[in-house]
């Protein structure tokens, strides 16, 4: 049996009410539509859709960690004394409000895990709560703004690409 594929079709227009929604998710619907050269009830029924189909799964405020005490940012490459257990993991992420973003990963480490902290002493904190379980490596993130939070749209396997990969 085949994977369900749950890959909505976006159109130009849909891609550019996306990118203007990740801009500012406080836009008006009227001045939405103006942006994207629509009507304001095609483009409220467009969004709808999209929050409809789980697109679009929320708004909030992008919030600024060293205006608010946080200085300091790592990302943590965790391995488990005892694999992968799911379970232990998430306890750690639900106990840890510092972690900010966490994956589940293929090659040498279990998990990766960003956090953001208020001091080298509070990652000191940490490491040792999360060394119990594991073995951690530490990368601290220097300051500077390479974070890309925009989802943009997925590009087309280059031609050239595609061309070689027949030939052997």
């Amino acid at each position: 049996m085949a994977a369900k594929d749950d890959r909505y079709n976006i159109d130009d227009i849909g891609w550019k009410i996306i990118e203007e929604l990740q801009k500012n998710a406080r836009i008006s619907f009227k001045q939405l539509a103006e942006n994207v050269n629509l009507s304001t009830t095609a483009t409220v029924e467009r969004v709808r859709n999209m929050e409809d189909a789980g697109i679009i799964e929320g708004y909030g405020a992008r919030i600024n960690p060293r205006k608010v005490g946080y200085s300091l940012s790592a990302i943590l490459n965790f391995s488990m004394n005892y694999g992968n257990p799911t379970s232990v993991i998430e306890k750690i992420v639900a106990e840890t409000p510092e972690i900010v973003s966490c994956w589940s990963i293929t090659g040498t480490s279990d998990v990766i895990m960003e956090v953001n902290l208020p001091s080298l002493e509070f990652l000191s904190f940490i490491l040792a709560s999360l060394t119990r379980h594991g073995k951690v490596t530490t990368n601290i993130v220097l300051p500077g703004r390479f974070k890309k939070l925009d989802v943009k749209r997925p590009r087309e396997v280059p031609k050239e690409l595609l061309e070689e990969q027949e030939f052997k």
